[in-house]
C-alpha cells in the first residue's frame, strides 16, 4: 500500500486542449493522409518499441494494478504488442466496394475513410492491452485520439504515449489525458470527439450514451456481464473443477469474462 506515482487530474480545460490538438492534427492531414504503408510503418516501430522495454512494461503494470507478475510478461504485455502489429497490417488492408450499379446510370465506389477524433477510455484491469485494444484500430485507420487510462492504473498507457512519439507517430494523434469522472465526462461530451469507445462497468456505459447523445456520437460500449461456467454431465469433472477456478480467479478475478456461476 505504498505510493508508487502520482498523475495529474485532467480538468475539461486539458481536455479541450487535448481535443483541439486531436481535431488539428486531422484536419492538416499528418496522419489521416499519410498512406496506409506509412501508418503501418509507425505502428510497427512502435510495436518493437514496447517488445524492447517488454520486461519494464510487465514490471510497471504488475506494479501498478497488483496483476501477477506471471500474467503480465507472459500474456498482457506480448497480447498488446502483437494485437498493435495485427492492426498494423489490418491497415493496409482497409477494403471498401469497387465501382459498382446501385442505381440505373449511375457508378458507385464505397471507400472507407477515418471519423476523426476517437475518444477512448480503458479500464483497470488490463491497462496496457485494453488501450492498445482501442488505439490501434482508431489509428491504423487514420483516426487521431484522445485516450484515458483508468486513474487508478495510468502509468503504462503513459509508456505507451511517449513510445509513440518516439516511434513517429505525429504530436497531436495520440493524447494520453490521466483522470476520473471529469476527465471521462469531458470527452464523452467533446464536440470534436466523433467516436467513443468505452469498458467498464454498465451504469457508466448509459451515462456515456447519455452524454455521447446530443452530438451524435458513434458509442462502442464493452460493459459488464454475468458469465455462465456450464459443466455437462459427460464432462471430465476433474478438468472441469480446474477450468472453474481459473475462469473464476485468472487475474485475481478483475475479469469482465470471468466465471460467477456454475
Amino acid at each position: 500500500e505504498e505510493v508508487i506515482a502520482e498523475c495529474g487530474d485532467a480538468d475539461p480545460e486539458a481536455v479541450d486542449r487535448a481535443g483541439a490538438l486531436a481535431k488539428k492534427a486531422f484536419d492538416d492531414g499528418r496522419w489521416s493522409r499519410k498512406s496506409p504503408g506509412e501508418r503501418s510503418a509507425a505502428l510497427l516501430k512502435l510495436a518493437s518499441l514496447m517488445e524492447g522495454k517488454a520486461a519494464d512494461l510487465a514490471l510497471l503494470e504488475s506494479q501498478n494494478a497488483g496483476k501477477p507478475m506471471k500474467l503480465a510478461a507472459d500474456g498482457d504485455i506480448p497480447f498488446a504488442i502483437d494485437h498493435l502489429r495485427f492492426f498494423a497490417g489490418a491497415a493496409r488492408h482497409l477494403e471498401g466496394t469497387a465501382s459498382a450499379e446501385y442505381v440505373t446510370g449511375y457508378s458507385s465506389i464505397i471507400r472507407r475513410e477515418p471519423l476523426g477524433v476517437a475518444g477512448l477510455i480503458a479500464p483497470w484491469n488490463y491497462p496496457l492491452m485494453m488501450s492498445v485494444w482501442k488505439a490501434a484500430p482508431a489509428l491504423a485507420a487514420g483516426n487521431t485520439v484522445v485516450l484515458k487510462p483508468s486513474e487508478l492504473t495510468p502509468l503504462t498507457t503513459l509508456e505507451f504515449g511517449r513510445l509513440a512519439l518516439e516511434a513517429g507517430i505525429p504530436q497531436g494523434v495520440l493524447n494520453v489525458l490521466t483522470g476520473a469522472a471529469q476527465t471521462g465526462r469531458a470527452i464523452t461530451e467533446h464536440p470534436d470527439v466523433a467516436l467513443i469507445s468505452f469498458t467498464g462497468d454498465t451504469n457508466t456505459g448509459r451515462a456515456i450514451m447519455g452524454q455521447s447523445a446530443p452530438t451524435l456520437k458513434r458509442c462502442h460500449l464493452e460493459l459488464g456481464g454475468k458469465a455462465p461456467f456450464i459443466v455437462f454431465e459427460d464432462a471430465n469433472l476433474e478438468a472441469a473443477v480446474a477450468g472453474a477456478a481459473v475462469a473464476a480467479f485468472v487475474n485475481s478475478g478483475q475479469d469482465c469474462t470471468a466465471a460467477t456461476r456454475v
